[in-house]
Formats: C-alpha cells, sequence, structure tokens
C-alpha cells in the first residue's frame, strides 16, 4: 500500500512538470510580450523619460584639416572630405545637410534613410559618429499621474471612451442575442447567414476600416445614399451627413463601424450557447403552455448567462483598448478630437511627444480602469449567473 502510495505520488509529480513543459513556450511569450511590458508600465511611470540624440559608434576619423572643417561646418557647409567618407555609408551629398550646428559638435542630417551623424572635435581630432538614441529617466514619483489627470485632452480621451464602451457593448450584445435567436431557427439559408454575419470579425480590421471609410464619405458614400433615398421615400430633405468632420458624428461613426464588426462574432458564441441548451427544457415549458417569447426569457435567456458574462467581459476590455480604427478611419483623434480614445490618447504621447513617463501613468490609470469593472463583473454580476447542472 505504501508503495501504490509512493508510486501515485510521483506519477501526479510527473504529469504535473510535463504539463508545465508543454505550456512552457506559452508562457515564454506572456512573459516576453504581456508581463515584462506591463511590469515595466507601472516602473516608467515614476519617471520623466526624455530620448535624446547621443553618439553611437565612430564611422570616420581625421586629423587633417581640422580647422578647416570646423569652419565650413560652422556656416553650414560640409568638407568634401567628409561628404566622400558618408558616401561609403551609402549615403548620397544631395540629401546630407547640417541640422545642429553647437561647439565643437555638429548634427549632419540624411534625408534619404533619416539617419543622423554627430561630429564632435577632440583636441587636434575630428570623430564622426552615427547617431543613437539615449534614455534619460528622472524620477518624479506621482507627477505623471497628477498630469494626466490634469490634462484637458486625457479627459476628454476618458469621457469618448466610457461613452463608445458604454454604447457599443451593450448594444452589440443586444443585437447578437436577436441574430443568434434568429440564426437558431430552422431557416432556408442558415449556414449562409451564419457565415455572412461571422466574416467581418475574421476579416483584417484595416480592409474594414478603409472601407468604412468610403461608406462614410459624405459625398459619393453609400451611407449617405442610402439614408437620402429613405428620406426621399417618405418626402423628407436630406442634408448630406460629414460623419468623418463633424465631431457630432465622428463617435457614432466609430460605434456604427464596431457594432457591425463584433455582433457576428457575440451572435455565433450566443449561438453555441443555444445549442447546447437541452431540449428537454423547452418541451416541458410547451407542454405547460408557455409561448415562444416566455420559453425564450425564461430558459433560454436565464441558460445563456455563462455566455453573456463572456461576452461582457471580453467585449468590456476590448472596447476601452480601440486604436486602430481611430488611426485609420480619421487618421488622428478625429475632429474637434472627437473621436480621441485612452489608447490613441497613449500612443500619442509616447510615440509622437515622446512623454514615455506621461503615457506610461495613463496606460495604468487605463488598467486600473478595466481591473476595477472586470472586478465588479466577477463579484457581482457572476451572482446572476446561471449554470446548467
Amino acid at each position: 500500500m505504501q508503495r501504490f502510495g509512493h508510486w501515485r505520488r510521483k506519477r501526479f509529480w510527473w504529469e504535473t512538470v510535463e504539463a508545465y513543459i508543454y505550456l512552457l513556450p506559452t508562457l515564454v511569450v506572456l512573459g516576453l510580450f504581456t508581463f515584462y511590458p506591463f511590469v515595466n508600465a507601472f516602473v516608467y511611470s515614476a519617471y520623466n523619460i526624455r530620448t535624446r540624440t547621443v553618439p553611437g559608434p565612430v564611422v570616420f576619423t581625421s586629423t587633417e584639416g581640422v580647422d578647416d572643417w570646423v569652419r565650413l561646418l560652422s556656416r553650414g557647409r560640409l568638407p568634401e572630405e567628409l561628404t566622400r567618407a558618408l558616401e561609403r555609408q551609402g549615403v548620397l551629398p544631395d540629401n546630407l545637410w547640417v541640422r545642429l550646428r553647437e561647439a565643437n559638435r555638429w548634427v549632419l542630417k540624411d534625408e534619404g534613410s533619416n539617419d543622423e551623424y554627430i561630429v564632435l572635435r577632440d583636441g587636434d581630432t575630428l570623430k564622426v559618429h552615427k547617431a543613437a538614441t539615449g534614455w534619460v529617466g528622472t524620477p518624479v514619483g506621482w507627477a505623471n499621474f497628477q498630469r494626466a489627470l490634469q490634462d484637458p485632452d486625457f479627459a476628454k480621451a476618458l469621457v469618448n471612451t466610457s461613452v463608445y464602451v458604454g454604447v457599443s457593448v451593450p448594444v452589440t450584445l443586444v443585437l447578437a442575442l436577436v441574430i443568434a435567436t434568429l440564426l437558431n431557427q430552422a431557416l432556408r439559408g442558415r449556414p449562409f447567414f451564419r457565415l455572412a454575419t461571422f466574416l467581418p470579425y475574421i476579416t483584417p480590421v484595416v480592409a474594414i476600416t478603409m472601407v468604412w471609410g468610403w461608406i462614410y464619405d459624405r459625398h459619393v458614400g453609400l451611407l449617405n445614399y442610402l439614408l437620402g433615398s429613405v428620406a426621399g421615400l417618405f418626402g423628407f430633405q436630406f442634408s448630406f451627413i460629414d460623419w468623418l468632420n463633424d465631431a457630432r458624428f465622428a463617435l457614432p461613426a466609430l460605434i456604427i463601424m464596431n457594432v457591425w464588426r463584433f455582433v457576428g462574432y457575440q451572435a455565433l458564441i450566443l449561438l453555441a450557447g443555444m445549442q447546447a441548451i437541452d431540449r428537454e427544457y423547452y418541451e416541458a415549458a410547451r407542454v405547460d403552455g408557455g409561448g415562444g417569447l416566455e420559453i425564450w426569457r425564461r430558459i433560454t435567456l436565464p441558460l445563456l448567462t455563462p455566455q453573456i458574462f463572456f461576452l461582457l467581459i471580453i467585449s468590456l476590455i476590448g472596447s476601452f483598448r480601440i486604436f486602430e480604427e481611430v488611426l485609420i478611419l480619421f487618421h488622428g483623434p478625429g475632429p474637434e478630437k472627437a473621436a480621441l480614445t485612452i489608447v490613441y490618447y497613449i500612443f500619442t504621447k509616447a510615440f509622437d511627444s515622446g512623454h514615455y513617463g506621461l503615457a506610461s501613468a495613463a496606460s495604468v490609470v487605463l488598467f486600473a480602469i478595466i481591473f476595477v469593472l472586470s472586478l465588479f463583473q466577477l463579484t457581482v454580476t457572476q451572482r446572476r449567473v446561471h449554470y446548467e447542472r
């Protein structure tokens, strides 16, 4: 008996180790691309991080005619020997110019490749370095969080994102419930309609956004044409809407496009949940005289709450992270920043303005919002979830 217990423990630990070996690639990917950036965001939020151009590897050195070089560079001109040396690095002379002149330090810009070269004088020697990016971090404590919370753009991004989430999440879920209910019926051509509703979700977001950009066009867009045609049937005058350049319609345009994009995916999840419900519940309800709508409300909807809860969680997280659609559809934050979202704010602060610490603080605030809302759903909303026994 003791030997049997020892064998069982040994088997348990071996199976556990074997399972973690299979999970190791996934854990490595999560560690490198999720947890490591996540921890760094917390660290960077406590620093004022700036980038600056610093000397990199030396590509050329000269000890002759140093004073002549200095006079030419000080006037913004390039010595011929320096030009020939950089030509050997693949730089075209016509693309090269002196971008910055300082005492014993000059920065040269290659317009063709956007590379930069730094010329430094050290006594009677001139060294040409290929420029590199250096990082400078100054501890600032909670200052980045204060700056973010006091920034009007961050407040606007927070409001826009909250409106987007508050409208798109419930509207998408309700429409998905309706579509899933229809697709669960014995309709002719049901496989085609299932594919058609799911196709937008698997289509690349760039392609979808570009197509919707044409649909929203004020003059030749399909949406304005359809709205004008419908208005004409009822004798109304319709003024074409400038969806992408009017601050009143920028956010609704974004919501409409993403509701259309995600409703098929959610409908498919709900449809799978409906088909997993035991048919005996429906048969018993019909025997008791229950009607179609009442059966749907008292049986289908309660037993779909696990799928609804799952969709609420993932759609809430995904909606707060909206970014690509704004960038492609509006080529910016939209008219009067009407489509500015939190992730777009983080992107612009980090990569356009170079305020990496501020961007990290904003990302931590976004994480806190998503965490609190997800925790609320897990602790409060989940109580209303009914699992089929």
